[in-house]
């Protein structure tokens, strides 16, 4: 069984920089046109994610992977049965539930009392769709709100806070991650798994590169397996026992990782991603500048500044539609995310987190055993 070492916190890093990269994309998007040399450098150079928000994406999928399955892992490595059982992964999905549902709810609540307070119509036409199709495009209802706090809308449908269309497969494979340790010593069965997952998608019309909702709700179990692969690969490499890179490999992965960052293509982030969590547990100067106290607060925070900079660009948008012009909202946008992020960090994600660890453990022994 592999070892597994104290909390890796360079990994908050990682994510409040990747939940960053997403808050900068989407104020990217409310530009109605950018200078052609600007358009140039975000399309083709590794400061692509700013210009796509994708390869964050993808690799919030691949360090939820990573990060759940190491934390299953060594939960069952101490306690046999407390994942690998069904009372096992009922309490882990009621705790994901809690961790993720009210975060979740609560940016949707605060959205709809937001529109309510400054709306008052739609956008005009030829409005980025970030801003006019994908949200406030109507009157919330209580209906609409309740399918979207349950990660149930597809299409645009999350029309009080797109973002939330990644936290529908988020949710869909966590729920998969425990069986993951049922491969373990057999990765490569692991990954082949997933790349069935990716047909399914290619089949149902969502090329690899383009999966993001599907327009129906079934369509979206076919864009949620087109993930698989992303989440597995996170989780095979916490399943593996600790890979070492001597200085010429870790500098061969750093320019490997900064090349995959301009990929077009899912299967290139994903491998950067592998390579970017692997040199964050190297120590050298990437893991010393992960670790600086302003990464660490941004690493903390980066869940719920990815629930609320939507909300406030929102706001911001359709407050000032007559008064500002989209350069300077989305300028006041960014910095505007962060307070709110700490309220509803403090406020919500917090209290989450312990109500759920307030949950009673799984009792008894394991009902299944992973294969030897």
């Amino acid at each position: 069984m592999t070892a597994f070492k104290a909390r890796l916190v360079e990994l908050d890093s990682l994510r409040g920089l990747a939940a960053l990269v997403v808050v900068l994309h989407h104020a990217y998007l409310t530009l109605p046109s950018v200078p052609p040399a600007l358009a140039w450098l975000l399309a083709e150079t590794p400061l692509r994610p700013l210009a796509t928000g994708r390869q964050a994406v993808v690799f919030f999928f691949v360090l939820s992977g990573f990060v759940l399955t190491r934390a299953l892992a060594a939960q069952e490595a101490r306690q046999p049965g407390s994942v690998l059982s069904v009372a096992g992964w009922w309490h882990f999905a009621l705790q994901r539930a809690f961790r993720l549902g009210l975060p979740v709810m609560a940016s949707l609540l605060l959205s709809a009392l937001l529109q309510r307070l400054v709306w008052h119509g739609p956008l005009p036409e030829g409005t980025p769709h970030l801003l006019a199709g994908a949200a406030w495009s109507a009157p919330w209802s209580w209906g609409g709100l309740l399918e979207q706090g349950m990660l149930l809308s597809h299409g645009d449908g999350f029309q009080l806070n797109p973002v939330l269309w990644s936290l529908v497969h988020e949710w869909r494979i966590a729920l998969l991650l425990p069986l993951a340790l049922l491969f373990h010593g057999r990765l490569a069965l692991l990954m082949a798994l997933a790349m069935l997952g990716a047909a399914v998608a290619r089949m149902a019309g969502m090329p690899e590169g383009h999966i993001s909702l599907g327009e129906s709700l079934g369509r979206t179990f076919a864009a949620s397996a087109g993930f698989l692969p992303a989440f597995a690969a996170g989780a095979a490499l916490a399943l593996r026992p600790p890979l070492s890179l001597d200085g010429t490999q870790r500098l061969a992965a750093g320019i490997a990782v900064v090349v995959m960052a301009a990929a077009a293509h899912d299967y290139g982030v994903i491998a950067g991603s592998v390579l970017l969590i692997l040199l964050a547990q190297h120590e050298g100067a990437l893991a010393r500048i992960l670790r600086r106290p302003g990464l660490l607060r941004l690493g903390r925070i980066s869940f719920s500044l990815y629930l609320a900079h939507m909300p406030v660009l929102l706001t911001l948008t359709h407050a000032l539609r007559d008064q500002a012009g989209p350069l300077a909202i989305a300028a006041l946008a960014v910095p505007l995310s962060f307070p709110l992020a700490l309220a509803l960090h403090h406020g919500v994600e917090q209290p989450a987190h312990r109500l759920a660890r307030t949950l009673p453990p799984p009792r008894g022994g394991a009902l299944q055993t992973r294969p030897g």
